[in-house]
């Protein structure tokens, strides 16, 4: 995806759609860096099971069980191994900001915070010069 394409507004997107986009966005970074480890796969499958309304209370604890849950504890020690040192804040920073994207609205209003760890994500990629994946399902962009 040109950048032009992801400075056109994501206000508006579903939540849905913007979680598997970045999920999209986070395995983009993983492929890019050449990091693959199951717990990495075990929160892009989370991200991407994204629920209806009826299940995120379940969905929400699911992802706070996770080994790589991206909500503060410690990356598993196996996974840090594999991620060159100067790229652990980066990748720390995609994996928080990804999961935050689908959760910090969960309990409360809609706001526009997971538009703006979007853009996070988003300046991370571009930092790195790692093409923004095309979004999964509905178009986010």
């Amino acid at each position: 995806m040109t950048e032009a394409h992801t400075d056109k507004p994501l206000i508006g997107c579903s939540v849905r759609d913007l979680q598997l986009y970045a999920a999209a966005c986070l395995e983009a970074y993983c492929l890019s860096k050449g990091i693959t480890h199951p717990a990495v796969d075990d929160l892009l499958k989370h991200l991407e099971d994204y629920p209806e309304k009826d299940r995120l209370l379940a969905w929400d604890r699911a992802g706070a069980q996770l080994a790589l849950n991206g909500r503060g504890d410690d990356l598993p020690q196996s996974l840090v191994a594999l991620i060159a040192p100067e790229d652990i804040e980066a990748f720390s920073s995609i994996v928080d900001s990804a999961v935050e994207v689908g959760m910090v609205d969960l309990y409360g209003g809609a706001t526009d915070l997971p538009v703006i760890f979007m853009g996070k994500i988003t300046a991370i990629l571009r930092r790195n010069l790692i093409d923004l994946p095309e979004p999964k399902g509905a178009a986010v962009v």
